[in-house]
């Protein structure tokens, strides 16, 4: 997320139209979504935490290059593909995947706390990285970056790993694999869930959701500049959407356990239509406290997506290839991401207006709600918990 702060600087130092500054992004999203399958097998095979570190040394290797390039394209390669494919390990896809195997009474909230992290490090990233570009350029920054992934990131996870196995009588009701992890049924199989109709909706929720968060997070700073708010003004107020995510993330997995994974995600995508329309009045009115009115709303649906989507798709799946069928999943992720990214530039540059972008949003947004309720419930097993 903190590619939204140096987004108007490589404008600037690039001489390039805002869609072509954002192709940077949107190429790194893309391979994170379409390696996602290579990324799940990674993870069945070598476990989260070789997983982890390796990928960590690998994206600050990537950031450090990307810190000396001279041109556009030379960015895209480096900091979009070098960095996107080394990042996707890092992200939302293998650290849910962690907590759904380790929590299965209670994926919704296990999956939310994990998630907190990605709020707490939007919250403070943003803000310092706003100012080390400001004071140091965007170059600087990068390789503070690059640092923070040696020197955090990979001793952190020397303590990572999946549980050793869970108990028959888990509320799945399910029987434990010869890996020791529990599933709603014996022997679910890739094949098997690529058959499955569900399966597709959820990708459907996911791809519809990748095309409209993006759109808000790397471009509502420079959107909020361009209507006076001030560039450390805009910056904090992104930070904030992620801190005001801490309550929703926690909220989401809530509402995930209590009253279902699809009425939850209903609610929290229709806050985060209500936050958009705040942000377009702040363009129509220009009171600024329709940007903290955004902050308050959109926060809360920040990171809604992956959680009930991860929540869902264990519900289904989970088993001994949750890891590669997650990964197949998250392919419809990466397609979406870059879309939105792209699209929200693509758009200033022909309307010279952020609005009809603002219109996209709703329109995936709305589209995300109606594929997961398409999702239907697994067949249950005698005794097993009833899964929404």
């Amino acid at each position: 997320m903190s590619f939204a702060v140096l987004y108007l600087p490589l404008v600037a130092e690039f001489g390039g139209s805002r869609a072509e500054v954002a192709a940077v992004q949107s190429a790194s999203l893309l391979l994170g979504g379409v390696t996602g399958p290579l990324i799940g097998a990674a993870f069945d095979r070598f476990g989260p935490r070789r997983l982890f570190q390796g990928s960590a040394v690998l994206a600050a290797a990537a950031l450090v290059v990307a810190s000396r390039v001279t041109s556009l394209p030379l960015l895209v390669l480096t900091y979009g593909l070098w960095g996107g494919l080394a990042l996707a390990a890092l992200g939302s896809q293998t650290n849910m995947t962690v907590a759904a195997l380790w929590y299965p009474a209670a994926r919704g909230r296990a999956i939310a706390v994990v998630d907190l992290g990605t709020a707490v490090g939007a919250f403070c990233f943003l803000p310092l990285g706003q100012a080390l570009v400001t004071a140091l350029g965007w170059r600087a920054t990068l390789l503070v970056w690059a640092a923070v992934l040696v020197l955090v990131v990979v001793p952190l996870n020397a303590f990572q790993r999946l549980p050793e196995g869970q108990p028959a009588d888990s509320p799945e009701g399910a029987a434990v694999g010869h890996d020791g992890v529990a599933g709603p049924r014996r022997g679910t199989t890739l094949a098997d869930a690529l058959g499955s109709a569900s399966f597709w909706w959820l990708a459907a929720t996911r791809f519809f959701g990748a095309c409209a968060f993006p759109v808000m997070n790397v471009h509502m700073v420079a959107y909020a500049i361009g209507q006076g708010i001030a560039p450390a003004t805009a910056a904090a107020a992104l930070g904030a959407v992620s801190l005001v995510s801490l309550a929703g993330r926690l909220t989401t997995g809530v509402l995930c356990d209590r009253i279902g994974r699809a009425p939850a995600l209903t609610l929290t995508y229709t806050s985060a239509a209500l936050g958009v329309g705040c942000l377009s009045a702040l363009g129509v009115t220009g009171a600024s406290w329709w940007l903290v009115l955004y902050v308050a709303l959109y926060g809360m649906a920040q990171g809604s997506s992956g959680i009930v989507a991860s929540a869902r798709a264990a519900d289904l799946f989970a088993g001994a290839s949750f890891g590669a069928i997650w990964g197949w999943l998250t392919l419809a992720v990466g397609p979406g991401e870059a879309l939105g990214a792209w699209l929200g530039g693509k758009t200033f540059d022909v309307w010279g207006s952020y609005y009809p972008a603002f219109g996209f949003v709703g329109l995936t947004l709305a589209a995300g709600v109606v594929s997961m309720w398409r999702v239907r419930p697994a067949p249950r097993d005698p005794g097993s918990a009833r899964v929404r």
